[in-house]
């Protein structure tokens, strides 16, 4: 694997190419709302909650002060023209004290029509307090092109759930559902949704990631697990699972070929990257998820984007099917994970080592040291060393021209050998 460098929720509609939806909060410095408390209250008395407040909040003199309300809503942008500016085009309000916690572009069968359509799901929650049960709503909006151009979007499914929805997917012509511990696969009749399966989380799922009939989700506190969909007998059935206690931040998964693996972020500020194999010893009968590398990255990563890796000279026709995982953080970082082949990462993890000696480094820190799994007092075993730091080996090219070719002969290769290497990671990471 390639470590290349180091909110709201948003998504891409795949069919204008230059569509982004995304989450934004109106903060009371810019856009704010101002009501007064009376109508506050019958807001939250709608929500189950007012009953909850002291008789003092609720006096006379207290009902006819206005309060300022933070109020969400998900705005649909259009880029003007390339490197100019974004555009909103249209604005989707939320409720009062409702927040939207997922939005993802999804495309759902719909079994009246036998037609397949591209919606834009919405999962929210209500934000009252920890007294108050937790509440949702699935929202779902279709695609509309106006007269003037406009990208339009009207609301053609609406749901009340009894827990928070924090995650949405399509699997296979069905919308996956995640609600608090539920998770809930649907059918679409075009007006309604249906429910044909579902599957209970130890928890609280966080993130869902799909590849064919294969499920990816994370729980706030019990790491991940790996699930089959089968749609003989309308099954969701746990393949494996990570037995350990991952606090999990964001999942994905990872393609390399004929290659899966799975991706999970913690609140440790770490990466971990497992892999099925039912036929090992160690992964008790196919129950358990084994690791293949593990690294510290140093911020709180809350999303994943798996992107296609553009074709490099001298690939197998196998490995042309290769996606990077492009990944944001809470500190305002961008990082990329991109699979490479074995006797590149070979030749490239002998430089990384020699580059620890050979560079100087910002306060004499240890880049090695860094990167190695932080589990914060619990007991965990080390995973496997297949992580390499490119931004540590970027400084190769930072060297003079002897010392350049000191190392590569250290290491045994040449210098041409190395930059043609970084030459295939960049070009199969173009899309940055």
């Amino acid at each position: 694997q390639l470590l290349a460098c180091s909110k709201g929720p948003f998504a891409w509609h795949p069919t204008s190419g230059h569509v982004l939806c995304r989450a934004i909060s109106l903060s009371p410095n810019s856009v704010c709302s101002f009501r007064p408390l009376n109508q506050v209250l019958s807001s939250m008395a709608d929500q189950e909650s007012v009953h909850h407040m002291d008789n003092d909040v609720t006096s006379t003199d207290a009902l006819h002060k206005t309060y300022t309300v933070d109020e969400f809503e998900v705005r649909i942008l259009e880029l003007e023209k390339p490197g100019g500016h974004w555009e909103t085009k249209s604005t989707i309000p939320m409720q009062l004290f409702e927040n939207a916690l997922t939005v993802r572009i999804v495309t759902l069968h719909n079994t009246t029509t036998k037609e397949n359509e591209t919606l834009l799901a919405i999962g929210t929650a209500y934000v009252l307090g920890e007294d108050v049960a937790a509440r949702g709503r699935v929202l779902l909006f279709s695609f509309t092109k106006s007269e003037n151009s406009q990208n339009l979007v009207t609301e053609v499914y609406s749901k009340e759930s009894k827990g928070a929805v924090s995650a949405v997917a399509s699997l296979q012509g069905h919308l996956l559902i995640a609600s608090g511990p539920k998770i809930t696969l649907n059918k679409w009749t075009g007006a309604e949704l249906t429910a044909v399966a579902f599957y209970d989380a130890p928890l609280h799922v966080v993130s869902l990631n799909i590849v064919k009939n294969f499920v990816l989700f994370g729980d706030i506190h019990k790491s991940i697990y790996f699930l089959s969909w089968k749609e003989q007998g309308s099954q969701l059935s746990l393949l494996a699972k990570d037995f350990g206690s991952l606090d999990c931040f964001a999942t994905e998964f990872l393609i390399d070929g004929s290659t899966l693996s799975l991706v999970a972020s913690d609140s440790d500020k770490n990466v971990q990257i497992f892999y099925y194999a039912p036929k090992m010893v160690e992964s008790w009968k196919g129950q358990k998820l084994l690791s293949r590398a593990e690294f510290h990255v140093g911020a709180h990563i809350t999303k994943f984007l798996r992107l296609q890796m553009l074709p490099t000279q001298g690939l197998s026709s196998e490995k042309t099917n290769r996606f990077a995982l492009l990944f944001g953080n809470l500190d305002g970082g961008i990082g990329c994970i991109a699979p490479i082949d074995e006797l590149t990462f070979r030749r490239l993890q002998s430089l990384q080592r020699k580059l620890v000696d050979a560079v100087p480094h910002v306060c004499g820190l240890n880049p090695r040291s860094f990167r190695q799994f932080h589990s914060n007092g619990k007991g965990h075993r080390p995973g496997p060393d297949n992580i390499i730091d490119f931004e540590l080996l970027a400084h190769y090219e930072m060297l003079s021209l002897d010392e350049q070719l000191d190392v590569a002969q250290q290491i045994g290769t040449t210098r041409s050998q190395i930059l043609s290497n970084f030459s295939d990671i960049s070009l199969g990471t173009s899309f940055l």
